[in-house]
């Protein structure tokens, strides 16, 4: 039995890093071209053993990508926190999730950018469905914090691109072997996306509604007049 247990702990490191090397062949070659061929000599395997784990390109393509569609789809069936359901706490839970996903695997997610053309039906349509998910929960939470006079009015779908755009270029960017740990990366992140669409302090409203609406536009207006008057009484007096 122990031997049973190491051979298999060895054949799934061994299949960890035919993903690992065949992630950075196609970051660096694409996908049209890397052969099994490449991904088998990188790894130092003959084409029949490296056959054994992964029949085709695609079979390794479609296995890299799940982890990053899959756990994004279900991230965004997941319930925001008790604790969490202001629009800023929300917001900020929604960036720091999404954030820290796409910092803990930015090879796959690369992949997934550059490749999804080569995804077979299946797993194509998972990406899709994925990113819609997504993107219509950063929407609503947006949207929430417009109808509670937390954030400003803007479009939402919009802000919501710019938002996820912000987290998704991450993997681009971020070494993780760097001085910056993911939880502050993800942290910053959340703190500029909130800063992009909330209201200034003296602005937001404590009791959304159109009473408290309408108090904001008179404080508007007797600011609007006074300054009004101030520039006649100047007016009058440089006449003078």
């Amino acid at each position: 039995m122990q031997s049973m247990a190491k051979t298999q702990t060895k054949s799934d490191a061994l299949r960890e890093s035919i993903l690992e090397v065949a992630t950075r062949l196609f970051i660096e070659r694409g996908f049209d071209g890397t052969g099994l061929n490449d991904i088998a000599d990188a790894v130092g395997l003959s084409r029949p053993a490296l056959y054994y784990y992964f029949k085709s390109k695609e079979a390794i393509l479609e296995e890299l990508t799940t982890a990053v569609t899959r756990t994004a789809a279900q991230l965004a069936t997941e319930a925001i926190p008790e604790a969490m359901r202001t629009p800023a706490g929300i917001l900020r839970h929604l960036v720091v999730r999404h954030a820290t996903l796409i910092l803990s695997h930015p090879l796959q997610f690369r992949v997934v950018e550059r490749n999804e053309n080569n995804l077979p039906l299946k797993q194509r349509k998972m990406a899709e469905q994925s990113r819609r998910a997504v993107l219509e929960q950063f929407r609503q939470a947006i949207e929430f914090g417009i109808d509670h006079g937390t954030f400003r009015v803007v479009d939402a779908r919009v802000a919501a691109f710019s938002i996820i755009g912000m987290c998704n270029w991450t993997a681009w960017w971020f070494n993780p072997a760097g001085q910056v740990s993911i939880e502050d990366v993800a942290a910053q992140i959340a703190d500029m996306a909130l800063r992009s669409v909330e209201l200034p302090a003296n602005r937001a409203l404590d009791k959304p509604g159109p009473a408290a609406i309408l108090q904001l536009l008179r404080d508007d207006l007797t600011l609007l007049e006074r300054s009004l008057d101030a520039a006649g009484a100047g007016g009058a007096v440089a006449g003078e």
